[in-house]
Formats: C-alpha cells, sequence, structure tokens
C-alpha cells in the first residue's frame, strides 16, 4: 500500500510560510517552469497500480493447484499480500524503473504465484490479462526473485507455506 504523506500546503499558505518574499505569482511561474521542463508528464503509474487492477480482475482460477492440491479459499487474499509485498520491494531498488509498469506488474503476479507454488504458475487467462506471455516477463522476474533473495537470504528456498516464500527451480 502506499505510504500516506502530510498535506501540501495551497499557494496562499506557502506564500505565507516564505520568509524570502515570494508571492503567489512567483511560485505559479516556478510551477510552469518545473512542468516545462518535465515536458508536462505530471503522472506515472506504479506498477502496485497495475498489480491492483489484476487482482481486481482475478488471477486465481477454478482448476489452479496449490501445493498440489485444490485451493483454498484464502489463497486469492494470499496472492493479494505477496504481490503487494513483491510490489513494495521493488519500489526499493531503483533499478526496477527501468520496466514498463505493466511488465513489473506482471513479473510480480508471477513471483507471487511462484512463491504459493500455484501451479501452473502462468495460465492463458493471465496472458490474456496482462498482456504477456511468460517468457516475455521471466526475465522481470528473475530479476525480482533473484533481489527477493538478497535481501531475504534463506527466505526463497524454504518449504513453502502461505506464509512463507518458496524457491521454484523452473525460474532460476
Amino acid at each position: 500500500a502506499e505510504e500516506h504523506c502530510p498535506p501540501t500546503p495551497d499557494l496562499l499558505q506557502l506564500t505565507k510560510l516564505s520568509n524570502a518574499g515570494y508571492d503567489s505569482l512567483t511560485f505559479r511561474e516556478g510551477e510552469l517552469e518545473v512542468l516545462r521542463y518535465l515536458g508536462w508528464k505530471l503522472r506515472a503509474v506504479p506498477a502496485l497500480h497495475v498489480v491492483g487492477y489484476f487482482l481486481e480482475k482475478g488471477t486465481t482460477f477454478q482448476n489452479d493447484t496449490w501445493q498440489g492440491r485444490a485451493l483454498i479459499e484464502k489463497i486469492p487474499k494470499y496472492v493479494k499480500k505477496y504481490a503487494e509485498f513483491f510490489c513494495n520491494l521493488t519500489l526499493q531498488e531503483y533499478a526496477f524503473q527501468q520496466y514498463l509498469p505493466t511488465v513489473l506488474a506482471s513479473a510480480v503476479l508471477l513471483a507471487a504465484r511462484v512463491a504459493l507454488q500455484l501451479e501452473p504458475s502462468w495460465r492463458p487467462e493471465l496472458v490474456r490479462l496482462t498482456g504477456y506471455e511468460e517468457n516475455e516477463i521471466a526475465p522481470v522476474f528473475q530479476h525480482v526473485w533473484r533481489y527477493y533473495e538478497e535481501q531475504f537470504p534463506g527466505h526463497g528456498a524454504r518449504a513453502v507455506s502461505p506464509r512463507s516464500v518458496a524457491h521454484e527451480q523452473a525460474y532460476m
């Protein structure tokens, strides 16, 4: 989930807080200069928001299996929890910004399914939902998984339960 930020002061409050004697027009000119520099691109969609969309559409399926058995009722909640965990993990490392949010979100979803040992780990329904074949996101998944193992040594090879993350040999 996203962190809470304190409210940004409005322009009137900002001019009152400034001891340098700036007026609101000066602040507006500065804002315009920043916008022009950024090419008016103010918004980026983080992978976390894309994952939220995927989860809302459904990322577990009736004939999925968990550790060789039928899914239990809590698995979709665990997929959400793991996907959010992997998203937050990737936010901590600048190197993940090289990927398109949809590619990273898809790789994160794959990581969540692999961590929970859901089979199959990637399905035709997920290809339709995300727009990516498994082989297209595998390198990004591997990057996510390696980073996870670096940050949490030993966790990638643990026995699997919904509370621990497991290592899936097929991707390494």
